[in-house]
């Protein structure tokens, strides 16, 4: 069934004119390649942050060939903040159409100076084939072939309050994924208060990662007051191949309250990948006891629940779903807003990312929930607002497209299971991982 939606953009500079145009949208999904590309995102001018204000960036500029699509990599890249999203020269362009990407939006958790050659993130680029939803199955991922560039930059980071900046040369590479990951519960080690807006480092129960794992935040929001947005790992930046150790996350509130110690507000997903001197990294866990905070009808409900640690193993076969407006809402810089959205059923064993590169002029979606009790993976639920994230003052209106949703079906299993996949996948014969890197298994 075909769909019409109202894109709002900027038609010329950020801040300038505002222009909608009206778009039909066909159910598709895709399937992607093994490999993963990373982009370098450097900051293109000197330009001064303030905590909490979220801001536009000029980078110098990215190019990505047709039938690509990104996401940030996660785990803070700059002593100042995390780019949360990316923005195109221009009109949106589909994940079909070659792209340019000029600009980030950057959300400062500290106040300070961004040098032009600033590191201020890294881009991961994933290169798909798209296709009707019945016909994914047959549908072969393109043939990728890494790029090797490197590039002078300054890499930042924060200690005991003061601001390193290292100038570095840097190799742009890539990975293969194993599809295979583990959730991680990020527990506030703290109680602190929270006000609608403040985007504030929180220190959690430390959470070490193995080495050649990526991050990436799992979407549908868990805590009532607010979302997770990154993590951070105190001192020098780590590289993907070694082990790292989070201590905090930042969180962005959407409401008043109070974060108290032992609440969960958050959980992330940790990928392993195939980079140089893999090993079988997949430890024992313990089950973790955590206070769930949500929101009914009752108000905010506080739950202590033992989670049980989990992991799963992710289909490269997905499809998308739009977030699409069901509400007119004034929209004021940087206050985030939860936006009513029409209804979108998410099936058991699903897990949820969102479609990067910001689909509105006025801001991004930073996350999805219900008001509801949090749903596990493995039970399925319902999307019923967004989290919108605006750049500057305007207003959504009701049909306007908010933003776009990857939904990935998933295979659930215990550690011991998911040891036995891993393994599997780290004993690859050269010819098994060359069908795999050509997608025939």
């Amino acid at each position: 069934m075909k769909l019409k939606v109202k894109v709002t953009y900027w038609a010329d500079e950020i801040g300038g004119k505002v222009e909608e145009m009206e778009m039909e949208l066909k159910p598709f999904g895709y399937r992607m390649a093994p490999i993963t590309q990373w982009e370098l995102l450097i900051a293109d001018e000197d330009i001064k942050v303030e905590k909490g204000e979220p801001i536009i960036i000029k980078i110098k500029p990215v190019f990505l060939p047709p039938n690509t699509m990104v996401g940030p990599l996660s785990i803070m890249r700059h002593a100042l903040g995390i780019v949360n999203d990316v923005v195109e020269c221009g009109i949106p362009e589909k994940v079909e159409d070659e792209k340019c990407i000029s600009r980030v939006l950057f959300i400062p958790v500290e106040s300070g100076e961004i040098k032009k050659g600033d590191l201020v993130g890294v881009l991961k680029v994933y290169y798909i084939k798209t296709g009707l939803l019945n016909r994914l199955l047959n549908i072969n991922p393109p043939k990728v072939e890494i790029k090797r560039e490197v590039t002078l930059l300054n890499i930042t980071w924060r200690d005991n309050g003061t601001i390193h900046r290292e100038e570095a040369k840097v190799e742009a590479l890539g990975y293969i994924r194993s599809h295979i990951g583990v959730w991680e519960v990020l527990v506030a080690d703290e109680d602190i208060a929270v006000r609608k807006g403040d985007i504030v480092r929180v220190k959690i129960r430390e959470v070490e990662l193995p080495p050649s794992t990526v991050v990436v935040p799992l979407s549908v929001m868990r805590n009532a007051y607010g979302t997770v947005l990154d993590v951070v790992e105190l001192g020098r930046p780590k590289k993907v191949e070694e082990v790292k150790r989070i201590q905090q996350a930042i969180f962005l509130a959407v409401e008043d309250g109070r974060i108290e110690k032992g609440d969960l507000i958050g959980v992330i997903n940790v990928y392993y990948v195939g980079m140089e001197n893999v090993e079988s990294v997949i430890k024992d866990k313990k089950p973790e006891k955590v206070r769930l905070v949500y929101r009914s009808g009752e108000g905010i409900i506080k739950r202590d629940v033992t989670i049980e640690p989990f992991g799963y193993r992710r289909s490269p076969v997905a499809r998308w779903e739009v977030l699409i407006a069901d509400e007119r809402k004034e929209l004021k810089y940087g206050e985030p807003a939860t936006v009513r959205v029409k209804k979108i059923k998410v099936p058991p064993n699903t897990i949820i990312y969102p479609l990067h590169i910001m689909r509105h002029a006025y801001g991004t979606v930073v996350d999805v929930f219900c008001d509801c009790p949090p749903w596990r993976v493995e039970e399925g639920g319902e999307i019923r607002k967004a989290v919108f994230l605006p750049i500057a003052d305007g207003e959504i209106k009701e049909g306007d497209l908010l933003g776009v949703l990857n939904f990935y079906s998933t295979e659930v299993g215990k550690l011991g299971t998911l040891v036995q996949w891993y393994d599997r996948w780290l004993k690859m014969s050269d010819e098994e991982m060359l069908l795999y890197l050509e997608g025939v298994q």
